[in-house]
C-alpha cells in the first residue's frame, strides 16, 4: 500500500502542499443507484479485526459473490466475513452470510441451512461449476485454509476442501475459476499477499514500530513483510486439483503482494491469461504459452508499471473493451494519492496507460479504490467504471494531506467522446455516502435489465445499490458449455446489432475479492434489434446466433461436434 508520485508536476505540488486534487467538474448524467440493502433483509455486518487497525490484515475487507446458487433464476448472495485476531468465545465467531434472492426484492438469510456455517477468516469469493454439475460451487479465500464449498443442489453446500486437494493455507486474496488447458475442467488460480504472523509483526503504536505515512504513525505493510506466491490448481476431473504452480511456469522471482485477479484473453490468441493487480509491487501478466505453461510478460505488455515507470499499489481489476473496438481493456484500481489506471489494448496485447490522456488521473488521485467494475451503467452502449473507495488508515483524518479515511464511492461516466468524467453525485444519495468500501459485485438482482450492484464495508453492513438510472435496450447472456467447461469461462461473445459490434468474454475473477454474475450484459442503447451474436467457445468451436431477442435473458448452449451454428434458449 505505498503512495506513489503523481503523474503530473501540477498535481504533485498539489497535493504535496495538502491542497488536495483540482475540484471534479461536474457532470450531468441519468445515472442513479439507490442503496435497498435494509429493505431487502441483508442485516449482517462484516467483522475485520481491530477499528485501530493495528495490523494490514485488519485493512484489508472482504468481498462477496453474487451467483444463483438453486438455479431459480434469481442472483443469490454471499457475503464473506473476517474475524479477529483476539481470542473468540466459542460459538461466537464471526461468519460469512448466505442470502437466498426470493425474486420480489427481499433476500434470506439461509447460512445455516445450507451448510455455510464454518468460521474463519476471509477474505475473497469465486465462483464456477468445477464438478460440470449444473450448479455453481464456491471458493472462499482465507488466512488459514482457504474452503472450497460443493453446490449439491437442494441439500446446500459440503466443505469438500481437503478431499479436493486444495491445501492453501497461507493469507490468499484474489481468485479465479478459469479453463487454462481447455480441457473442459475449471481449474482454479489462487493470489496470495503477505506471509502474516502477528507475534513477528509489530503492531502500531508499539515502541519498535517504525512504519509511518506522511508523518502520521500507522500500521505497518506490505513493504518490509515477506510476499508469497500465487498458485495455480489444475482441475484433474474427477473432483480433485492438483498444484502446478511450477511445472506452469508460475513461480515468478522476488516479492508480490497479490490481491486483485482476473483472466482474460488479452492477445486474441484463443486462450486465457491470468492477471493479478499486486499491492506496491508490479503487477503481473501471465500469458499462456503452448504444452500447458505461461510466461510472465507484464513488463512487455506494459502492465508492470504506470506509463510513467513506477510501481503502484493495485487493489482491483477488470477487464472489458471500453473503447469499442474489439480487445480488452484493462482497469486497476490503486493508492490514494496516485491514480487508478486504465490501460487500453492495441489489439496485439500491449496496454498503454491513457489514464491522464483520457481524463482519469485527477478524479481518482485522492481516493483509495478497491473493488472496480467496467459496465454500461444505463444501456447506452459504452462502459462506464465503478469504484469502491475507502482508506486504510484511520489517522488520515487528523491531517490535511488532500484524502480521508471514509470514501465515497465514484462514477466515471463514458459519454462516447472518447473520454470518461467523473459523475459527482447529489447530496445526500447512495452515491454521495462516504464509508469504507471494499469488495464490489455486479448483476441483475431485480431482473429489470440493468446491472446492480454489492458493495461490502469494513466492519459494516454491505450496500445493495439497486441501478435506477434511465436505461436503453439490453440483452444477457448465459452461456453452458458442453465440450466446454459447463460455464463458459474463457468464451468470447460479440453482439451485431444496427451496425455495430459489442465484444464480451466470460472472464473469472474480476474487481476485488468477490464474484459477479456470471452473465454477460450489454448494453445496446437505441438499437431495436439484434442481427447476429457470435460465440468462441473455448473448445474451438464457433457458434452463430441469427437475429436473438432483445430485452431478453439467453441462454446458449454450446453445439455439439463442430456446428458453426445453434438455435439459443430464451428464458
Amino acid at each position: 500500500m505505498k503512495p506513489a508520485f503523481c503523474a503530473t508536476l501540477v498535481l504533485v505540488l498539489r497535493l504535496a502542499l495538502g491542497a488536495g486534487p483540482l475540484e471534479a467538474e461536474s457532470v450531468l448524467s441519468g445515472i442513479r443507484f439507490a442503496d435497498h440493502a435494509a429493505a431487502a433483509g441483508i442485516s449482517m455486518r462484516t467483522t475485520n479485526g481491530d477499528p485501530r487497525r493495528r495490523y494490514i490484515i485488519e485493512t484489508l475487507g472482504s468481498g462477496a459473490a453474487l451467483f444463483d446458487r438453486d438455479l431459480d433464476g434469481d442472483l443469490d448472495l454471499y457475503v464473506v466475513n473476517g474475524s479477529l485476531l483476539e481470542p473468540i468465545a466459542p460459538g461466537e465467531s464471526p461468519l460469512g452470510a448466505l442470502y437466498d434472492n426470493d425474486g420480489r426484492g427481499r433476500f434470506k438469510e439461509v447460512t445455516s441451512a445450507a451448510g455455510l456455517k464454518v468460521p474463519f477468516w476471509g477474505f475473497g469469493a469465486a465462483t464456477g461449476d468445477y464438478d460440470n454439475d449444473g450448479d455453481p460451487d464456491l471458493y472462499v479465500t482465507a488466512w488459514g485454509p482457504d474452503h472450497l464449498f460443493r453446490n449439491d443442489g437442494v441439500e446446500g453446500f459440503t466443505d469438500v476442501t481437503p478431499e479436493a486437494g486444495l491445501v492453501e493455507t497461507r493469507l490468499s486474496t484474489g481468485a479465479a475459476f478459469l479453463d487454462y488447458d481447455a480441457d473442459g475442467a475449471l481449474d482454479l488460480f489462487v493470489a496470495n499477499y503477505v506471509v502474516f504472523d502477528p507475534s513477528r509483526i509489530p503492531a502500531k503504536g508499539d515502541p519498535n514500530s517504525p512504519c509511518n505515512f506522511r508523518g502520521l504513525t500507522v500500521m505497518c505493510g506490505p513493504q518490509g513483510l515477506p510476499g508469497d506466491h500465487d498458485i495455480l490448481y489444475r482441475n484433474n476431473g474427477d473432483g480433485t486439483f492438483k498444484d502446478v504452480t511450477a511445472e506452469a511456469g508460475l513461480m515468478t522471482e522476488g516479492t508480490f503482494y497479490g490481491l486483485g485477479v482476473t483472466t482474460a484473453d488479452t492477445n486474441k490468441d484463443g486462450r486465457i491469461d491470468i492477471l493479478v493487480a499486486n499491492d506496491s509491487t508490479p503487477n503481473l501478466l501471465y500469458r499462456y504459452q503452448e504444452g500447458g505453461r505461461f510466461l510472465e510478460e507484464a513488463l512487455l505488455s506494459g502492465f508492470a508499471f504506470s506509463g510513467d515507470g513506477r510501481e503502484q499499489a493495485g487493489m482491483g481489476i477488470d477487464v472489458a473493451d471500453i473503447d469499442g473496438d474489439g480487445d480488452l481493456d484493462v482497469f486497476v484500481t490503486n493508492f490514494s494519492h496516485d491514480y487508478a489506471t486504465l490501460r487500453l489494448n492495441d489489439g496485439a496485447g500491449f496496454l498503454e496507460d491513457v489514464t491522464v490522456r483520457l481524463g482519469l488521473a485527477e478524479p481518482t488521485i485522492p481516493t483509495l479504490g478497491w473493488g472496480t467494475l467496467m459496465f454500461d451503467m444505463e444501456n447506452d452502449g459504452d462502459l462506464d467504471i465503478f469504484i469502491a473507495n475507502g482508506h486504510v488508515y484511520p489517522e488520515v483524518d487528523e491531517a490535511d494531506i488532500g484524502t480521508t479515511y471514509a470514501q465515497r464511492n465514484q462514477v466515471l461516466e463514458n459519454r462516447g467522446d472518447g473520454k470518461l468524467r467523473e459523475v459527482v453525485p447529489t447530496s445526500g444519495t447512495a452515491l454521495d455516502l462516504a464509508g469504507l468500501h471494499r469488495g464490489l459485485a455486479g448483476g441483475d438482482v431485480d431482473g429489470d435489465g440493468d446491472i446492480d450492484l454489492l458493495v461490502t464495508v469494513l466492519d459494516g453492513s454491505p450496500k445493495l445499490l439497486l441501478n435506477e438510472s434511465p436505461a436503453g435496450a439490453w440483452v444477457e447472456i448465459r452461456l453452458a458449455g458442453r465440450a466446454s467447461n459447463r460455464d463458459g469461462v474463457g468464451a468470447r461473445v460479440s453482439v451485431h446489432a444496427e451496425g455495430r459490434v459489442w465484444v464480451a468474454e466470460r472472464s473469472g475473477g474480476r474487481s476485488y475479492l468477490s464474484a459477479s454474475d456470471p452473465r454477460l450484459h450489454f448494453g445496446l442503447g437505441p438499437a431495436k434489434r439484434i442481427d447476429r451474436m457470435e460465440i468462441r467457445w473455448p473448445s474451438g468451436i464457433t457458434q452463430v446466433v441469427p437475429s436473438p431477442p432483445i430485452n431478453r435473458v439467453i441462454v446458449v448452449e454450446e453445439p455439439s461436434g463442430n456446428s458453426a451454428s445453434a438455435k439459443s434458449q430464451s428464458s
